[in-house]
C-alpha cells in the first residue's frame, strides 16, 4: 500500500493534550504498520511541528485569501524540499479539535476547521474521521449549519461522551456516529530524568481557560491556593505542573506568589514526559482535561474542576463523579475530597483500584474506535 497522506486537523502547539492527540494518531499508524506522512496547518511553533516530523499543510489565510493554494502550486520536488503537502494530495483527514464545535466557539471556527473544504475534500474521495472529542451545545442556528455540513459529510464521527453525542444525533444524517472516549489514554509516557519522584507528590494542574470561560476566576485561584496549602500542611509535598503554554505560566505565577511556602513549578516540554509525571504522583489536582485523562487512565485518583460538560463527563466514565468540584462553592468540598485522598488509605485504595477496573473498559473502546477508524481509511 502507499504512504497515506494525512493532515491532522485541531493540532495546536503548545497544548500539550493537543500534542498528545498527536502523539497518540501516530502511535497507532506505527504500531499498525500503516506508512504515512503527517500534516499540519503552519501555524503556532515551527520547532514543535518539527520535532513531530510534522510536514506543512499549504494553507494561511491572509487578509481572506488562501495564500497558501498559491504555494501549491509550485513544483512537486520543491514543496518535497520544505517540507510542504499541497491540499489536492491529502488522502486521509484525521479531525483530532478536542473541542472546537459548539456555541462556546462560534461558526467562523466551525467553518474554518472543515466547513469551507469538506465538500472538495469528498468530491475528491478523501476519509475525513472526526475522532473522540466533545462537541455542542448547538443552540446557535449558523454554529448548528457549520457542524451539521460537516458532520453530514464525514465518514465516521466519535463523540467523546454521552451529551456530545446527544448533541450530536440531530446533526449527522447518514454519518456514522459512535461513542468512544479520548483516545490518548492509550499512550505511555516517557520517563523524565530531571523529575524527583521523592521531592514531589501532590501535582497541581492550572488551566487559564477557568479564568476565560467562567465568571468565577478569583474563586478559581482562592480555591487552587488553599488547596495547595493544604497539601503542603498535611506534608504531601505539592508542586504545579504546566500543561499548556504563557497563559497557564502566568496563573500559576499568580498562585506561587499567594501561597505560604516556596512552591516549584515544573514544565516538561515533552507531553509524554508530563503524562509520566502525572503517573508518579499520588494525586492530581487538575483542571485541564488532558491532565485528568493521564491521570486517570493511568490509576491516579484525582480532583477537578472545569468549565464545559466534557469534565463531568470524564468523571463519570471512571465513577469518581465526586471528584468534581464547584469552585464558587469548593473550597470546604475540595478540601474534604482531597484530605480522603490524601489521608485516607483504604478509601484511597478504593478509588485506585475502581478508576484501574474502569481504565481498562475505555482503553478497550479506544482500540475498537481505531479498528474501526483503520477498517474505514482501508487500511484493514
Amino acid at each position: 500500500m502507499k504512504e497515506l497522506k494525512v493532515e491532522v486537523k485541531g493540532i495546536g502547539f503548545p497544548n500539550k493534550g493537543a500534542e498528545l492527540m498527536l502523539a497518540a494518531i501516530i502511535q497507532q499508524f506505527d504500531q499498525r504498520g500503516v506508512a504515512a506522512q503527517f500534516s499540519v496547518e503552519p501555524y503556532g511553533d515551527y520547532k514543535l511541528r518539527a520535532s513531530h516530523g510534522l510536514f506543512q499543510k499549504a494553507r494561511v489565510n491572509k487578509f481572506g485569501l488562501n495564500i497558501g493554494a498559491l504555494i501549491g502550486l509550485l513544483p512537486k520536488k520543491f514543496l518535497k524540499v520544505f517540507g510542504i503537502i499541497r491540499a489536492k494530495d491529502i488522502d486521509v483527514v484525521l479531525d483530532a479539535s478536542g473541542f472546537s464545535y459548539g456555541d462556546q466557539w462560534g461558526p467562523h471556527l466551525v467553518n474554518y476547521r472543515l466547513g469551507t473544504t469538506i465538500k472538495s475534500l469528498k468530491k475528491r474521495g478523501v476519509k475525513v474521521v472526526l475522532l473522540p472529542q466533545a462537541f455542542g451545545p448547538f443552540e446557535n442556528i449558523d454554529t448548528k449549519k457549520a457542524a451539521e455540513n460537516i458532520m453530514s459529510q464525514s465518514d465516521l464521527v466519535f463523540a467523546r461522551d454521552p451529551k456530545s453525542f446527544e448533541y450530536c444525533q440531530s446533526l449527522v444524517g447518514g454519518t456514522q456516529l459512535e461513542l468512544c472516549p479520548d483516545f490518548t489514554n492509550l499512550v505511555v509516557g516517557n520517563v523524565w530524568n530531571d523529575f524527583d519522584t521523592e521531592m514531589y507528590e501532590t501535582c497541581f494542574i492550572p488551566n487559564s481557560k477557568m479564568l476565560e470561560k467562567t465568571d468565577s476566576g478569583n474563586d478559581y485561584i482562592n480555591l487552587m491556593v488553599h488547596l495547595v496549602d493544604f497539601s503542603h500542611m498535611q506534608g504531601k509535598k505539592p508542586f504545579l505542573l504546566i500543561h499548556e503554554g504563557k497563559a497557564d505560566r502566568e496563573l500559576a505565577k499568580k498562585i506561587v506568589e499567594r501561597v505560604s511556602f516556596v512552591l516549584d513549578v515544573i514544565e516538561p516540554v515533552d507531553p509524554l514526559k508530563i503524562k509520566w509525571v502525572i503517573g508518579q504522583s499520588k494525586v492530581v489536582v487538575s483542571s485541564r482535561f488532558h491532565g485528568l485523562v493521564s491521570a486517570l487512565s493511568q490509576g491516579i485518583p484525582v480532583v477537578a474542576t472545569g468549565w464545559s460538560h466534557k469534565y463531568l463527563c470524564l468523571l463519570e466514565d471512571y465513577n469518581v463523579a465526586d471528584a468534581l468540584i464547584d469552585v464558587k462553592d469548593g473550597v470546604t468540598h475540595g478540601e474534604a475530597y482531597l484530605d480522603k485522598l490524601l489521608n485516607d488509605d483504604g478509601f484511597y485504595t478504593i478509588t485506585v483500584d475502581e478508576i484501574l477496573v474502569c481504565s481498562a473498559k475505555q482503553k478497550q473502546k479506544v482500540r475498537d474506535m481505531w479498528n474501526k477508524t483503520f477498517a474505514t481509511i482501508g487500511t484493514e
